[in-house]
């Protein structure tokens, strides 16, 4: 008997921007579904069923999951791994368990050895520089990018987990969690580095001199943007994903110092045109990759 597309019923382990915004598209596209809303906060699950993300909410997880087909974990990175043990023994044991995580290499060890027959890592690239639930949008992972990390490859329940993702709109790309954490090492992490670094450093000499705030124009403003994300977003990031973090900023390094040493205008005229085919070649409708890691978390 071929198992149901749709589950019947999906949880959400915390219901903020990126859990809230899943539990709404999942209402919108996936009549049917019964959606339950687990977090520390009872006002946030108030709100968001309020807001129709949930059906119903609970401050217990095990209560929350028991009879789960669908489980997503949409809570900071650290927190997701304290979840992972108390999952073992409270899934129902044809549950699919996955995550909202920024990164994904150490999820997805820990999974593998408390969960190996459930787990499927995932990261859907989407956010917005809001937070709460407030922010949550039904259409934010419409045209989305959505990256799943199985444990092992041709994994059954990663097959199922694409197909309830793809009614709602998501677009889906299987890789490995080390390749997923180099990737988003340079396309996420290291512009949100890059720019509190910029921001930082034109920051000192404006304490001097006035004139550098005053004069910041598009191309400042449009590159620093990201700078104002709370590092509470990014502190897990930084931290489980850091040795390819260093290797992408130490490669960049290398770049710069290479093209301080560049004198003549052809090799300078050859890295902006290369520069701008990459830049022209962006997806038109991909959303912003450096605003994937905005993720809000369990308790806030």
């Amino acid at each position: 008997m071929a198992r149901p597309r749709t589950p019947r019923r999906v949880t959400i382990v915390g219901v903020g921007l990126m859990g809230g915004s899943l539990g709404m598209a999942i209402r919108r596209c996936c009549k049917g579904v019964e959606v339950i809303g687990v977090d520390r906060e009872e006002a946030t699950l108030q709100q968001a069923q309020e807001r129709g993300a949930i059906d119903w909410g609970t401050l217990h997880l095990e209560q929350g999951v028991a009879e789960a087909n669908l489980v997503f974990l949409a809570t900071p990175i650290r927190v997701i791994l304290e979840l992972l043990p108390a999952l073992a023994d409270g899934i129902a044991e044809e549950a699919i368990v996955s995550d909202l995580g920024s990164t994904k290499l150490q999820i997805c060890l820990a999974a593998k050895k408390l969960l190996p027959e459930n787990f499927v890592g995932g990261h859907p690239m989407t956010g917005s520089e809001r937070q709460g639930i407030e922010a949550a949008d039904p259409f934010l992972f419409e045209n989305a990018v959505y990256l799943l990390t199985p444990l092992r490859p041709g994994d059954d329940k990663a097959e199922r987990l694409a197909a309830f993702l793809e009614q709602l709109g998501c677009s889906i790309v299987c890789i490995s969690p080390e390749r997923h954490d180099r990737l988003v090492a340079h396309v996420s992490h290291l512009p949100q580095l890059l720019a509190v670094a910029l921001a930082d450093f034109i920051g000192e000499r404006a304490e001097a001199d006035s004139l550098y705030k005053e004069l910041a124009a598009g191309g400042l403003r449009d590159m620093t943007r990201i700078a104002a994300s709370p590092y509470e977003i990014w502190q897990d990031i930084l931290i489980t994903n850091r040795d390819e973090i260093e290797q992408a900023m130490q490669a960049l390094l290398s770049r710069l110092q290479d093209m301080c040493c560049i004198r003549e205008e052809d090799a300078w005229r050859e890295r902006f045109a290369r520069a701008a085919r990459f830049r022209a070649a962006f997806p038109r409708q991909s959303k912003s990759l450096v605003d994937a890691a905005h993720t809000e978390g369990y308790n806030q």
